[in-house]
């Protein structure tokens, strides 16, 4: 008689190994793409975080709050005064995305006042709102709508 030991064989263990190779290389583009796709979405959102904050800060401090946006650095800002940034966003760093305007060559800059508008003469670039802001990551892109009076719209 023989006896017999419990336990895979290395063929079997070859065949497991073999078919979560393969789910992994179905799984993992398919990662990589939502991520991308949700990168680009997460960039918009800071974008309308930001103008929401930047409309909070100038009616919480009766004073004017800039929402400036340089496509050129990949970057957004909050700012107060002249020195006083009160939030920030790096889009490549962050969210690995790319900032472009569409109807603004250069930097956006959009003013709020203390009632919580943006003023429409505010920076070189206001006579081209309503402008578009669209995040790209990988093939993915998000959009959102900038208003002449401040408002951002994701679309």
């Amino acid at each position: 008689m023989t006896s017999r030991r419990a336990g895979f064989t290395g063929i079997e263990l070859l065949v497991v190994l073999v078919i979560a190779a393969v789910l992994l290389g179905i799984a993992l583009p398919a990662f990589g793409r939502a991520q991308a796709a949700r990168g680009a979405r997460n960039a918009r959102d800071a974008l309308f975080w930001l103008a929401s904050r930047a409309r909070a800060a100038a009616i919480e401090r009766g004073t004017l709050a800039k929402l400036q946006i340089d496509p050129a650095a990949d970057r957004a800002w909050v700012l107060i005064g002249t020195t006083d940034t009160v939030a920030r966003v790096d889009y490549t760093g962050e969210f690995q995305a790319d900032v472009r305007l569409a109807r603004t060559s250069g930097m956006l800059t959009l003013c709020y006042t203390p009632r919580g508008y943006a003023r429409p003469t505010c920076g070189s670039a206001a006579s081209s709102l309503p402008d578009t802001a669209t995040f790209a990551r990988g093939p993915h892109a998000a959009r959102a709508v900038i208003q002449p009076l401040g408002q951002v719209e994701r679309l």
